[in-house]
């Protein structure tokens, strides 16, 4: 489906493709497209409706979508209709995308147009303006998409909503007429951190910078680690510095940072070199109250909602033996640098997760089943003492400098 014809001055304002169920939110979609045209951009209004006939105000209809495969809901199958519905929204965007015909997409809704824009955004690049008005707030943190509480439900255009969609349109009207960067980018260095792990993941952060990267630091809660991991595949990076591999035995405990058991595969996929550092791996997080299966083990408050839990030596040992398998499939440089006098801030002489035996569990691990390809170093030094830190930092620019100078294989 093409946009409406428009005269030479409107067709070169920014574009911005609204989304909304037309045959509920029809005056609230034609309040927030005539907020956008105020503002310069041109609004392509996408019924995105389950049933029924669009309205005139519709540039794309309901019947567009169907025919990319979206159905109508019928009886009590209203959620097929929806993914079916967000999966053809999504196509077209990117099609659209790709042919340069749109510069953002704004979508709102209640939980069921909420829920479809917010799917059919899922695929849009990093960087891209997304935002979706919706009266049910809720994200994984793992892309860019800006969720707009409606406070209100999204339901006629009383003063309320009138004031979060003019809002909502201000916003999407400044991301899409805003002047991108003309400086060059930097190569990028992706890197994980924990709050008990920040002291020295600074110091290593600095030292990459000032050898000319472009440092990303996630915050390995699981989406942090997820997001890394997908950006990773997606060619963004030259090198990982995995300074904080809580995810890890969060998956193995059942914490709440689990990344999921793909985690920590994505640099292998990718063919880049990688240093991994066991930062947190004494680390469980959980909610209140302490779960009874973790009642005898030490724990610290790190929030007044967070207990932290002491991980075990047989959960250090599948740590180190998970790190060790898959550095081993790596194509590209791999090396673990172990921090001898601990792995957080709470992992120190004296503190309250201390456990040089469990510590000493993830060392013999990884020693026994990394192969001779990967390096494993151990430094008398806590996680956070600058030193260390710049000793992974330097490791790492070693690898890349390795990998960059390795002849390319021939097809």
């Amino acid at each position: 489906m093409e946009f409406r014809p428009m005269s030479d001055a409107a067709s070169s304002a920014p574009r911005v493709a609204l989304l909304a169920t037309l045959d509920t939110k029809s005056a609230e979609a034609q309040y927030v497209a005539q907020q956008l045209a105020s503002r310069g951009v041109r609004p392509v209004i996408v019924d995105m409706s389950l049933r029924g006939e669009s309205p005139d105000i519709a540039d794309v209809p309901r019947s567009a979508l169907m025919a990319r495969g979206a159905t109508s809901a019928t009886g009590d199958d209203r959620t097929g209709a929806m993914e079916t519905t967000a999966t053809a929204a999504r196509g077209l965007l990117s099609e659209w995308l790709a042919d340069g015909a749109v510069d953002g997409a704004l979508g709102i809704g209640g939980g069921t147009g909420g829920w479809m824009s917010n799917r059919a955004f899922e695929s849009l690049p990093f960087g891209f303006p997304k935002l979706v008005v919706t009266t049910v707030v809720k994200s994984t943190g793992e892309d860019d998409i800006l969720l707009l509480p409606s406070v209100v439900d999204v339901a006629g255009t009383n003063a309320l909503l009138r004031t979060v969609l003019r809002n909502a349109a201000g916003a999407m009207a400044g991301m899409v007429q805003s002047v991108a960067e003309t400086t060059e980018p930097r190569p990028a260095i992706a890197m994980t951190m924990f709050g008990v792990t920040t002291a020295g993941g600074d110091v290593a952060r600095a030292a990459l910078e000032a050898a000319g990267y472009d440092v990303v630091v996630f915050h390995a809660t699981g989406a942090g680690g997820r997001t890394m991991e997908r950006l990773t595949r997606e060619g963004r990076f030259a090198g990982i510095l995995d300074w904080t591999t809580t995810e890890l035995v969060q998956n193995i405990a059942g914490g709440l940072c689990d990344a999921g058991e793909s985690r920590l595969s994505a640099a292998t996929e990718a063919g880049i070199p990688q240093v991994v550092v066991p930062g947190a791996i004494d680390v469980i997080n959980v909610m209140p109250p302490i779960p009874d299966a973790f009642a005898a083990r030490a724990h610290h408050w790190h929030l007044p909602t967070v207990p932290l839990i002491r991980s075990t030596a047989e959960e250090s040992t599948r740590v180190g033996r998970w790190v060790a398998e898959r550095l081993a499939a790596s194509p590209a440089p791999a090396a673990v640098m172990i921090p001898a006098k601990g792995y957080s801030s709470l992992d120190v002489e004296g503190g309250p997760f201390a456990d040089p035996d469990a510590d000493t569990a993830f060392e013999e691990a990884v020693r026994e089943h990394a192969p001779d390809a990967v390096s494993v170093t151990t430094v008398p030094a806590h996680i956070n003492d600058p030193d260390f830190a710049r000793e992974a930092a330097q490791r790492l620019l070693s690898l890349i400098d390795a990998a960059n100078a390795a002849p390319t294989p021939k097809e």
